[in-house]
């Protein structure tokens, strides 16, 4: 059944029907003896879209007052006490993200449906908040889920989008009259724009409370901000928010006059770790370490790029990891047991689906470049050379990547694994780009627009995951291409432990053609776009192995 209700009316019959010793018996109706209210609390709650419009009409029809302070009184005494409970059962692990989405899609279903007696009515509001994720980062899945979460719970959300400068989330944030001010990143270079944008506000003598929020940061992060702006504590609150859920509750709280002052001045506590005048010293880098040279260096022939403008879409998705989608990209990492069981078989359907139609509507689009390059260690850098260029004795040198030290342990570096500068002949390094196209972020922003948004999270999972798989397939080609095992040739990534540095993408950039190529291109913060795109190096060293640069995250942050 291909309608687009058919997993709803799959879902509903078994929410109905139960198998038992003679057959289907019928369940007891979840909706049996309720009143049109409380059905319509159930309906949010149960992710039900059907019939709530026949609630709301119900409610109308019974009741004396005014049209437009019965739908007030919906509104406030139904739908987001509704709402309430739905994010209550996510955090407590009793609702995985994607139903409280589906949760939130019934919401504005309904809203939208009061909309018609709620215009210019007073009081429906309870408080404004421009969101934004920081310049140059093009990361906004989770912006886009306290987008959805605050919207569907009475707030006026005004999205500015990704990559947005710091002049304009100001400006915004003034000119829209604005409650706070939300600010999302991914990584440690664009988290740094949060401090910029704070010490602005303070300048321009603006109070304004600034909830921040990205797998980069943390607690402590927030309070170093606001304990040391320019001008002096930032008064106004800056507020780290692990979750959506987390922000509706901190905007609960500011909105509330007496609440607010309260979390204003718990925040305002500095804690022992904020208030040390010092931070230790890093550690003396090691000096190199005893990485024996490998026995073996591959050779291709020929070395230079190699371009794949479209991978074989079906092979691809075999290669996704099934334990990452569903548990980490599609939001099931604490379901056990019998639900995910369960879980996992409605997961293994909607995969198959999805694949199907992205591969037929071309949402999704597997591509790559990649290349050998003739290289030689020197200290702490990798010398990259012409490709053409045979002859050790006078090489053309193209670039260099760099790569951190460990302080400690080992003391690895990723060069010690490649021959050294003037060996009788060169070592070989592959780079590999690959990405899925354009199309799956600008689906993935037209199921949003549409207030699809359980849809759009499931699409972007996806979109993640096949990336990484066409990021797995190129590393098996480039193996099969140097004459190495499976167990050989380990890929590194830019922005993980061994090479954090992910402005070094610009040299991967000019090494391969990505831009021209593929379409690709680079922030200014040496992100790569689209987002659902990666970059790495191919080592064929057989101690190769995963390992902490030792490179603290939050020194970087605060530097």
């Amino acid at each position: 059944n291909r309608t687009a209700d058919a997993l709803e009316k799959l879902v509903n019959y078994f929410e109905t029907h139960a198998e038992g010793e003679s057959g289907a018996v019928e369940k007891k109706d979840p909706f049996e003896g309720l009143n049109a209210r409380e059905r319509l609390f159930q309906r949010i709650i149960l992710r039900q879209k059907n019939g709530l419009e026949e609630d709301i009409d119900q409610i109308l029809s019974e009741t004396d007052q005014p049209r437009e302070e019965a739908a007030v009184q919906i509104l406030n005494q139904v739908l987001l006490p509704a709402m309430k409970v739905v994010g209550d059962r996510f955090g407590s692990g009793e609702l995985i993200l994607p139903f409280v989405l589906q949760s939130a899609e019934a919401m504005k279903k309904a809203v939208t449906h009061l909309e018609q007696y709620l215009e210019r009515q007073e009081g429906l509001s309870k408080g404004k908040i421009v969101l934004a994720t920081v310049y140059g980062d093009v990361h906004d899945i989770g912006k886009n889920l306290v987008k959805t979460i605050l919207a569907n719970n009475g707030y006026e959300v005004t999205d500015l989008g990704k990559q947005v400068p710091a002049e304009e989330i100001i400006s915004r944030a003034v000119g829209e009259k604005a409650d706070a001010v939300g600010l999302s990143a991914l990584l440690v270079s664009t988290s740094k724009q949060m401090p910029l944008i704070a010490n602005e506000f303070q300048r321009r003598g603006i109070e304004m409370p600034i909830l921040i929020g990205g797998a980069a940061i943390n607690p402590l992060f927030a309070e170093r901000i606001a304990q040391n702006a320019e001008l002096g504590p930032y008064n106004a609150g800056i507020f780290y928010c692990k979750d959506a859920f987390e922000g509706l509750s901190v905007m609960d709280q500011l909105v509330d006059p007496e609440k607010r002052t309260l979390l204003q001045h718990a925040h305002s506590r500095v804690s022992s770790e904020v208030n040390k005048p010092e931070r230790k010293a890093r550690a003396t880098p090691r000096a190199a370490s005893s990485v024996p040279p490998a026995e073996y260096i591959p050779t291709v022939s020929p070395l230079g790029i190699r371009i794949e403008k479209q991978l074989p879409f079906d092979e691809v998705a075999k290669l996704i990891n099934l334990t990452e989608l569903y548990r980490l990209s599609w939001g099931a990492k604490k379901v056990r047991g019998q639900e995910w069981q369960e879980l996992k078989a409605e997961f293994e359907q909607r995969r198959i689906r999805m694949l199907a139609q992205a591969k037929e509507a071309g949402w999704i689009r597997p591509q790559s470049i990649y290349g050998y390059f003739p290289v030689w260690a020197e200290g702490d850098d990798l010398v990259v050379y012409e490709p053409r260029e045979s002859n050790t004795s006078n090489p053309l040198e193209l670039i260099r990547l760099n790569f951190p030290r460990q302080t400690k342990g080992e003391g690895l570096c990723l060069s010690d694994y490649f021959l050294p500068v003037g060996s009788s002949r060169f070592d070989l390094l592959p780079l590999q780009v690959v990405t899925v196209g354009r199309n799956a972020t600008k689906h993935f922003e037209e199921l949003d627009s549409q207030g699809q948004y359980s849809e759009g999270y499931f699409l972007h999972g996806l979109a993640v995951q096949m990336a990484e798989a066409s990021a797995e397939f190129i590393h098996r080609q480039i193996r099969a291409e140097m004459g190495i095992g499976v167990d050989q040739g380990f890929r590194y990534s830019w922005g993980y432990p061994a090479l954090p540095w992910i402005n070094e993408h610009r040299k991967v950039f000019d090494l391969l053609p990505a831009e021209k190529v593929l379409g690709m291109e680079l922030t200014s913060a040496w992100q790569l776009v689209p987002e659902q795109s990666t970059a790495a190096m191919v080592v064929h060293h057989p101690l190769a192995k995963p390992f902490d640069a030792g490179i603290n995250r939050m020194d970087l942050l605060l530097e």
